[in-house]
């Protein structure tokens, strides 16, 4: 059950937020403050710690944050959100760097980035990928986050295995191209100092060794590559990974790394779970990990230096990705045994990856939700295992927070704790008068001798609940209608606290909507087994005919007619893996309009996006039903659906509706198990059941509508799509 610690208390402050102190100025200036304290640039290693220029030790946590390396030429989730959103979430959630993979074909080709890549961020439209990587290192270091430029790959592609690339050259990037290109890449950034590492090469696999034949020697031409990057700027961090998918760094106890520049080198490591042929106990990974590479932060060795964990990963579908029993084919016991143990030697990490969404490679799918991301498919919030029962708690974010503070090292004070929301979704529309649920990520590292003492939840800068313990889930009962901006704040025994970055939430009164709507378009998805509607049928929340009819799984119309048969403007153009139907009859009306549906799979989201609306609609509502084919007798589950409507104004501002702004508007409901479509229209909002949501006050000629699921009771999640009503004010 979720909390509901109810009080007079918090209801008074509703209450109170509700009369109109909503908003309040200087709230998120006093929000998301940085996790921890800058460093003095530039950075340097001093024995097995990386330091700032005053002899701190800084530790590294970092996230990738891939794409720029594959065909698509540039970061992923720009297709969705702003770059600025993105990279001020990364601050926020904690993470105090970023490795940015990129390609030699990108550098040396530099194509112009397609469109569909960057429909988020219009501005960037018709622009070379190495002017919008050179936007998305601003927008990074302009948050304060640092970068390190990762040489991902020669080719554009997917990585991994025998695909060409298992080599720092080939034969269409010989190693004269790969030193060239990076001593290119690291002039473009040099003016940048918080451009602070070099990731000389991602996993050099199959035939690569640490010595031996010099066409295969990677030690060497590490060497080679680290000393051209230091003639161009010697202040950069020079990180060489091991051998064998960077899994293997045994040979630099008799053979370690030696460039011109002193105090530069970092080696980096790999790890996963499929790393592992079961682990029977954390002892079992910890003694694995210390023969492959732990073994370089031992101190006073000839071979002692930083050890930066460049990637490790796991998914993020369930608890049990992140916690679980031994030899578990999760992962969650090797996620949970290697934070034990980077805990316990403090070693620099970074997460794989950042992204909610595949970009394009090999066995990928643009678009499909990335299993190993750390954003939720919107980008705009952490993933967690499962909305619709979110306890447990931990997520992969809250599982990163625990190790994300140094604990060893010169320099080293007491740190913040972490905080961060995790529920409700930026931008979320409820029901006035219903509950909304409100969940935090809030932790201090493994190490620590601190420990969260309290969390608090707070409206618009008004606390509402206070909790001691975890779960930190609280329960907001019959919220007022208004605008308000959700927070937490993390406080430790020791007194030291953080607050999150704001998350903006709509309470809407429906029964304010208009009586009346000035014309209606509306388009209905048609599964193969489901009769198109005629012209004259009547349907809808708010009944019209002339229903547009959209057949295939994916597709576009243009000229939608409107209510009264009259062609427009307006355009749409949907995509789904499948369309499908339910059991309800097929006949005239209300029952064809909700039979057929749009049917994403458990990874890849239908997306539906509509252009050219006529003046007429410059303030319009959107009505999006929804019924997913888990009726009676099917053994149909209960799934949590997330409907997100996004539109472009003025060619670069985001917004939802009703003044939601840069987060769009998300609204969550209920597709309850063994209920289908009976022939009553029930409005869902805030997990409430239903099979329509309703998005009010949009405004702007054109919107996306992009459904991801939430959650389900069986493992196949949906987020169907019957039709689509918009309705001019």
């Amino acid at each position: 059950m979720l909390r509901a610690l109810v009080s007079i208390l918090a209801l008074a402050a509703v209450a109170s937020i509700a009369e109109g102190r909503q908003n309040e100025p200087g709230l998120t200036n006093q929000t998301c403050q940085a996790m921890a304290a800058r460093p003095a640039l530039p950075l340097h290693t001093e024995g097995r710690f990386i330091v700032d220029s005053a002899n701190r030790r800084f530790k590294l946590n970092s996230v990738a944050w891939y794409g720029a390396e594959s065909t698509d030429f540039v970061v992923g989730g720009l297709q969705l959100e702003p770059l600025e959103a993105i990279a001020h979430r990364i601050r926020c959630l904690g993470f105090n760097s970023v490795r940015l993979p990129w390609s030699n074909e990108l550098y040396e080709s530099n194509p112009v980035v397609l469109d569909h890549a960057l429909l988020a961020n219009p501005s960037l439209q018709g622009k070379r990928a190495l002017d919008i990587f050179d936007r998305v290192v601003d927008a990074l270091t302009a948050e304060g986050i640092l970068v390190i430029l990762d040489n991902h790959n020669s080719d554009a592609e997917w990585c991994c295995g025998d695909d060409g690339n298992d080599l720092w050259y080939n034969d269409d990037y010989p190693e004269a191209s790969w030193i060239a290109d990076w001593k290119g890449m690291v002039a473009r950034y040099r003016g940048n100092p918080q451009v602070i590492g070099a990731d000389l090469r991602n996993e050099p696999r199959i035939s690569a060794t640490w010595g031996g034949n010099p066409a295969t020697d990677w030690h060497a031409a590490a060497q080679r590559g680290g000393n051209a990057v230091t003639s161009v700027n010697p202040n950069l961090l020079l990180i060489v990974e091991g051998v064998n998918y960077a899994l293997d760094l045994t040979g630099a106890v008799s053979l370690p790394i030696h460039f011109r520049a002193s105090n530069r080198l970092v080696y980096s490591a790999h790890d996963y779970p499929f790393d592992h042929n079961g682990l029977a106990s954390a002892s079992d990974l910890e003694n694995s990990l210390n023969q492959q590479w732990g073994y370089l932060v031992t101190p006073g060795q000839p071979y002692t230096a930083p050890v930066w964990l460049g990637e490790f990963g796991n998914c993020h579908t369930a608890s049990t990705c992140i916690t679980d029993v031994p030899s578990s084919p999760s992962g969650g016991f090797w996620f949970a045994s290697l934070r034990e143990y980077l805990a316990k030697y403090d070693i620099d990490w970074s997460w794989w990856a950042l992204n909610g969404t595949e970009t394009t490679g090999n066995g990928r799918t643009f678009g499909a939700e990335e299993s190993y991301g750390l954003l939720n498919p919107y980008w705009n919030a952490p993933a967690i295992p499962n909305e619709i029962n979110p306890l447990p708690t931990l997520n992969v974010l809250g599982a990163l927070q625990t190790i994300a503070s140094p604990s060893q090292g010169p320099g080293i004070s007491g740190a913040r704790p972490y905080a961060a929301m995790s529920l409700p979704l930026p931008g979320s529309t409820i029901v006035s008068g219903t509950s909304l649920t409100l969940a935090a990520d809030a932790n201090v590292g493994l190490a620590s001798s601190d420990k969260i003492s309290s969390v608090t939840f707070a409206l618009n800068g008004k606390q509402v609940a206070t909790l001691g313990s975890p779960p930190y889930i609280y329960v907001l009962p019959n919220v007022a209608s208004g605008a308000y901006q959700v927070s937490v704040t993390a406080t430790t025994a020791s007194g030291a606290q953080q607050t999150s970055d704001v998350v903006p939430v709509q309470a809407i009164d429906y029964s304010a909507a208009p009586s009346q709507y000035k014309g209606a378009i509306g388009v209905n998805f048609v599964s193969y087994a489901v009769t198109p509607m005629a012209p004259s049928e009547m349907a809808g929340v708010v009944p019209q005919t002339n229903w547009n009819q959209a057949i295939p799984n994916s597709g576009a119309l243009d000229g939608l007619l409107d209510n009264a048969g009259k062609a427009t403007t307006a355009q749409i153009s949907w995509s789904a893996p499948n369309t499908y139907f339910t059991a309800i009859p097929d006949q005239p009306g209300n029952d064809r309009l909700m039979k057929g549906y749009l049917d994403n799979s458990n990874s890849v989201p239908n997306t539906v996006t509509v252009s050219e609306l006529p003046p007429k609609y410059s303030n319009y509502d959107v009505i999006v039903y929804f019924d997913g084919g888990n009726e009676s007798g099917t053994g149909g589950a209960a799934r949590v659906s997330n409907y997100r409507l996004t539109t472009v104004v003025n060619g670069t501002t985001i917004q939802g509706c009703a003044g939601q702004g840069r987060e769009g508007s998300t609204i969550t409901g209920l597709d309850s198990a063994g209920v289908d479509f009976s022939g009553t229209f029930i409005q869902a909002s805030g997990a409430r059941a239903g099979n329509y949501v309703k998005f009010v006050n949009c405004s702007g000629d054109n919107f996306a509508l992009t459904p991801v699921h939430g959650g389900s009771t069986d493992n196949q999640v949906r987020a169907p799509v019957n039709a689509v009503q918009i309705l001019a004010h």
